[in-house]
């Protein structure tokens, strides 16, 4: 069976843009796609070429929520086909059917935790990211895929995905912190994505307020969205916070300043530090709701 490998950097960007593109084509011109044209591609989908198979699956992907009747056939060839590069499309598929698709989580987790297929299973978590549905079933199979598959895009995209679950990722977090603190570059960037979207849970918001000190960029910014994301309970944060307030990094700043905004009362230490930030061209509207959270108007 031929598989290609793909890995670091490259395997990632070229992921990425395709996923951009796609997303792109789908949101243009899904609306313009008939049941004639998803049945076309199912016929195709059958065919006993796995070219001919793939680019089925991709026209599918093009097709987007579009392709919804497609469901059924889909996780069938996902579960069976003999060739990789045919499941990661087909995988590709049913994620940008998105929600409508959740009958095939069950078959993406089993895609993901494959020893078969390398960058191939990134689809599949993105897929689960996208669906976002039975977050029960897919949020540990994706913590799973962060902390132990060998093939690093697929624990970067697992990453992702899990911020797509928002608060029903909660227990992702310290598996987030950690791949923050102790990922190599790629990964570390791709937790923080993660993290972003989801509100700290209250046992890590100690360790989460660490990573308002780390060096990159994202790291912070972050830890100050999931900081905010808790609101109030996110109080003993507030020193560090603050001192983000001259963060060189203006969407760091900003995070910061609405942390404080969303702790509200508990932030009134940081009161004179945010006046100071009203003139600012660049943050002084978010300085201003931020102040007036604080004071309860």
């Amino acid at each position: 069976m031929s598989r290609i490998s793909m890995s670091g950097n490259g395997a990632l960007a070229a992921l990425l843009a395709l996923s951009f593109s796609v997303l792109c084509t789908s949101s243009a011109f899904a609306g313009d796609y008939r049941e004639a044209d998803v049945q076309a591609a199912l016929k195709q989908l059958g065919s006993l070429d796995k070219y001919e198979r793939k680019s089925a699956a991709f026209h599918l992907t093009e097709m987007g929520p579009a392709a919804v009747i497609a469901i059924p056939a889909l996780i069938e060839v996902l579960q069976r086909d003999e060739s990789m590069q045919v499941r990661g499309e087909v995988a590709h598929a049913l994620g940008n059917i998105g929600p409508a698709a959740s009958a095939a989580v069950p078959a993406l987790i089993t895609f993901l935790q494959s020893e078969e297929g390398g960058y191939e299973r990134t689809y599949a978590a993105s897929a689960l990211g996208d669906i976002g549905k039975m977050p029960e079933q897919a949020v540990p199979a994706l913590i799973n895929a962060l902390q132990h598959d060998q093939e690093p895009v697929v624990k970067q995209l697992a990453a992702r995905a899990l911020g797509d679950f928002g608060a029903g990722a909660a227990s992702a977090v310290p598996a987030l912190v950690d791949s923050i603190k102790n990922g190599d570059k790629d990964l570390r960037t791709a937790a923080a994505c993660g993290l972003e979207t989801i509100p700290a849970p209250q046992s890590e918001v100690a360790e989460i307020t660490k990573l308002l000190s780390d060096e990159i960029d994202s790291a912070r910014l972050a830890a100050a969205k999931s900081l905010a994301g808790l609101g109030p309970e996110a109080g003993t944060a507030v020193p560090a916070l603050c001192a983000l307030l001259a963060d060189k990094n203006t969407s760091v700043k900003i995070a910061a300043i609405n942390a404080l905004g969303a702790i509200g009362p508990d932030a009134k230490s940081a009161l004179p530090e945010l006046k100071k930030l009203l003139k600012d061209a660049e943050v002084g509207g978010e300085a201003g709701a931020a102040i007036n959270r604080i004071k309860g108007h």
